[in-house]
């Protein structure tokens, strides 16, 4: 099982980008997640050209990989977590997901790690950083914790689902 992290993944300019432009959105909604725990949701960004085409050839020239010849985009959605609002664990649709994590400041007292899972054991713990992302196998089960009680910022975390070519 590979978890590959990298820090300063955008330069700071397309950080600051991706952060204003999924902060400011008005496609937010209250549809993440299954009740009891919904969270915030920003669905079908594989469909705005900025996220599918632009940030997408950043991501391949970041990743020295012509993903684009290996990978099909599957789908593209930002989630958003408010305190005490955790995720559960689960796999991923697809078969490689990519997690940006887009906020200019946070605290790693804040809380809000992403936590992967081996036979209901904890076996990798990643901290949420500004300009961190996170590629992973879909299949591996994760969750992300909530931002503590005493935080009002917004945790965000922009997902790209990946699937392999079947040449």
């Amino acid at each position: 099982m590979k978890i590959d992290i990298y820090d300063n993944f955008f330069s700071e300019e397309i950080h600051k980008e991706v952060y204003n432009s999924l902060i400011n959105s008005n496609q937010w909604s209250f549809t993440g997640g299954d009740f009891p725990n919904r969270f915030w949701h920003i669905d079908g960004l594989e469909q705005n050209q900025y996220f599918r085409s632009y940030l997408f050839k950043i991501i391949c020239d970041k990743l020295d990989e012509d993903i684009n010849k290996s990978f099909d985009v599957k789908r593209i959605y930002c989630n958003g977590q408010t305190a005490c609002q955790s995720g559960v664990p689960h796999a991923d649709d697809g078969d490689i997901t990519l997690l940006y994590y887009p906020p200019l400041k946070w605290k790693v007292e804040n809380g809000g790690a992403l936590f992967f899972f081996e036979d209901e054991e904890i076996i990798k713990t990643v901290s949420y950083k500004p300009n961190r992302a996170v590629i992973f196998p879909a299949n591996i089960v994760h969750y992300a914790d909530a931002p503590n009680r005493f935080v009002t910022d917004l945790r965000i975390s922009l997902a790209y689902k990946f699937l392999y070519k079947h040449n």
